[in-house]
C-alpha cells in the first residue's frame, strides 16, 4: 500500500518564463475510490474525454494522430487553451471542475458545457504511462508545457485538503505568438493492450482480401465508407469488427460531432429530426482522426417498410421539469448493426451508455413485452434540461431509483407501448404480411401457368345440384376437387370444388393442388388411354419439379 505523508505546499504555479516548476495532480477525496479501480473500459472512452474538453474549450478542430509505432497519440486543438496557473487551478485538480462557475454555457460559442465532474483530463492513466500537454492562451504571449509520469500516480499518496495528492507533474513556461490559442496532448508509452487496438488499423487487409478477392480498399476516407463496408460484408454487429474499427465507431459515438450525411434516418424530412441535425451543424465542432472526419455512426438506409415518430415533450418530477426532444425510427425486421438497437439518452449531446451510446433495454422495458418488434427499433432523446443528476460519476448509466429517471423512464415506456409498437404492429408488421400474401399469391398462380403451358388460369365455382336424382348418387363414387373444363395456350378454365377441398389441411392442399392439376390435365390429353395417362402424369410430375 503506497504511503502517506503531508503535503508540503512549496511554491505556487506562476507564468514565470524559462523556470522548471513542479506541482501536484490532486484527487477529491469522494472519488479516490472511482479513480483507482478505473472507471473507463476502453481507450476510445479514454480519448473521447480529452476531444470533450476541447469542444468545452471553444475548439472548431481537433485533429488525433495515432501512431502506435511511435507509441503516441496526439490530440490537437484550436480551442481557448489556457495558461500554467488555469491548468494548476483547474485540470491538476481532479473532479473539482470549474467549467460552469460562469455558466452553463462556452464562453465564445454558446455552446452547453460537458464537463461538470472534473475526471475526465486523468482518465488516460488507463491507456498511457506518460503524460504531456502544450497550451497558448489566446491573447497572452507564453505557453507552458507540462510532463506527468503516472507512475508516481500509484506509487505515492499525499494527504491534502479535502484530498489526496497522486503524484508530481513538471512544468515550464515558454514564449509564444499572443495570437495563437491551442492546446497540444501527447499520451505516451502506451500501454500494450491499448497498442494492440491501434495496431489493427490497416483493417486486417489479408482478411478482408481472402474473403472479398474483389476488394482491396483497406483505409477509408470517411465514417460512411466504413459503414458501406459492413453492409457489403453483411456483419451484424460492430463487434464483428476489427479492433481499430471498434475503436473509431465507438470515438465517434461519445463526442458532439454531426451525423453521417443522410443520417441519422435517410429518406425522412420531418421537424424535429431536422432540428437535431442542425443542432450539430451549428456546434461547428470537426474532429479528424487519421485522416477520417469522425461522424456519428448512426444511418439507416431508406426501407420502404419503415416509419419514425417524433416527439417534442416535457414531464413534472414533482420538484422540477424534464424537457427534451427525439424520435423512434422503426423498420420491418432485424435493425443492424445490433448496437444500435435500443434508446440513445443524450445528456449535452453526449450519449449515457455502456457502449455505442444506446440502451438495448429502452430504460428496462419489460423483458417479456414486444420481443419482436423492440428489435425494429431505434431511437434518440435529447435531453434540454434536467436528468443530469441522476447521471452516474463514470457517464454510462443512472441512478435507477432517481425521481428524473423514473420520470423519464415512464414516458418512455408510455411512448412505446402506446405509439411505437403499435405502429410497427398495424402499419409495418401487417403491411408486410399483406405484401408477403400477395406475393406468394402470384408466385403460385405463375407456378399453375407453367404447369398448365397457358398466359392466364381463370377459376370457377362447381355448383351443386339442386335436386339430385337418387340414381345418380354413388356413395362409393370418388370426387375431383379440381376439374380442367378448358384449356388453350391463352387461358385455362379450372372447376373448383370448394366442398371437396376443405376436406383437405391447408399444408396439404397447397401442395396437392398441384398434383391434381397435373393429373387432370395428363388425364384430358391422354383421352381415356391408361398407359398414355401415365407417361404424361409422370412427365408433368418431372417437368413440376423443375418449375420448383
Amino acid at each position: 500500500m503506497p504511503s502517506k505523508k503531508s503535503l508540503n505546499n512549496g511554491n505556487k504555479i506562476t507564468l514565470e518564463i524559462g523556470v522548471p516548476q513542479k506541482g501536484n495532480i490532486k484527487v477529491h477525496s469522494q472519488i479516490i475510490n472511482d479513480l483507482s479501480s478505473g472507471i473507463y473500459s476502453s481507450p476510445s472512452s479514454c480519448v473521447k474525454e480529452l476531444i470533450n474538453n476541447a469542444y468545452d474549450a471553444d475548439a472548431q478542430s481537433v485533429v488525433i494522430r495515432v501512431k502506435p509505432i511511435e507509441d503516441s497519440i496526439s490530440i490537437i486543438d484550436d480551442g481557448s487553451g489556457m495558461n500554467a496557473v488555469d491548468f494548476d487551478n483547474n485540470f491538476a485538480w481532479i473532479s473539482k471542475s470549474n467549467k460552469r462557475n460562469n455558466g452553463e454555457l462556452s464562453p465564445k460559442l454558446k455552446r452547453p458545457l460537458i464537463g461538470k465532474i472534473g475526471i475526465g483530463f486523468i482518465a488516460v492513466n488507463e491507456i498511457c504511462e506518460e503524460l504531456e500537454i502544450t497550451s497558448t492562451k489566446e491573447g497572452e504571449p507564453i505557453k507552458f508545457r507540462v510532463n506527468i509520469n503516472f507512475k508516481n500516480y500509484y506509487q505515492e499518496e499525499t494527504v491534502a485538503e479535502d484530498g489526496i495528492i497522486k503524484g508530481a507533474y513538471s512544468l515550464i513556461n515558454e514564449e509564444e505568438d499572443s495570437k495563437e490559442h491551442y492546446t497540444i496532448i501527447r499520451l505516451l508509452k502506451l500501454k500494450e493492450s491499448v497498442k494492440n487496438v491501434l495496431d489493427d488499423r490497416l483493417y486486417l487487409s489479408e482478411i478482408v482480401r481472402s474473403k472479398h478477392k474483389d476488394f482491396d480498399t483497406v483505409t477509408f476516407d470517411s465514417m460512411k465508407e466504413i459503414l458501406d463496408l459492413h453492409t457489403q460484408k453483411n456483419l451484424k454487429s460492430f463487434s464483428e469488427d476489427n479492433a481499430y474499427i471498434q475503436f473509431i465507431i465507438d470515438l465517434a459515438s461519445y463526442i458532439p460531432v454531426e451525423y453521417i450525411p443522410g443520417g441519422p434516418v435517410e429518406g425522412f424530412k420531418r421537424k424535429t429530426l431536422s432540428e437535431i441535425i442542425k443542432l450539430h451543424e451549428n456546434l461547428n465542432f470537426k474532429v479528424d482522426l487519421d485522416g477520417i472526419y469522425l461522424k456519428k455512426p448512426i444511418y439507416f438506409p431508406y426501407k420502404e417498410l419503415s416509419n419514425v415518430v417524433e416527439f417534442h415533450d416535457e414531464v413534472n418530477t414533482g420538484d422540477d421539469t424534464i424537457k427534451f426532444k427525439g424520435y423512434f425510427y422503426i423498420q420491418h425486421g432485424l435493425l443492424v448493426p445490433r448496437e444500435l438497437n435500443g434508446v440513445a439518452i443524450r445528456i449535452r449531446n453526449i450519449p449515457i451508455a455502456e457502449q455505442y451510446g444506446f440502451d438495448p433495454t429502452f430504460m428496462r422495458y419489460p423483458n417479456y413485452m414486444e420481443q419482436l418488434f423492440r428489435n425494429w427499433v431505434s431511437g434518440e432523446i435529447y435531453i434540454e434540461s434536467g436528468l443530469e443528476d441522476a447521471m452516474n460519476i463514470d457517464r454510462k448509466s443512472f441512478r435507477i431509483t432517481h425521481p428524473h429517471y423514473l420520470a423519464l423512464q415512464s414516458y418512455l415506456h408510455h411512448l412505446l407501448k402506446n405509439k411505437v409498437f403499435k405502429i410497427a404492429h398495424d402499419e409495418i408488421y401487417e403491411v408486410a404480411k399483406e405484401e408477403r400474401t400477395e406475393e406468394q399469391k402470384k408466385i403460385t398462380t405463375d407456378k399453375k401457368k407453367k404447369i398448365l403451358k397457358t398466359k392466364a388460369v381463370t377459376y370457377t365455382k362447381k355448383t351443386a345440384d339442386k335436386k339430385p336424382k337418387v340414381a345418380q348418387v354413388n356413395k362409393n363414387e370418388i370426387k375431383a376437387p379440381i376439374k380442367i373444363l378448358k384449356s388453350s395456350s391463352q387461358n385455362t378454365i379450372v372447376e373448383l370444388d370448394e366442398a371437396e377441398i376443405k376436406k383437405f389441411k391447408k399444408k396439404d392442399w397447397e401442395v396437392l393442388e398441384n398434383v391434381f392439376l397435373i393429373f387432370e390435365l395428363a388425364y384430358k390429353e391422354s383421352k381415356g388411354d391408361i398407359n398414355s395417362l401415365r407417361s404424361l402424369f409422370y412427365h408433368k410430375i418431372n417437368e413440376w419439379k423443375d418449375i420448383k
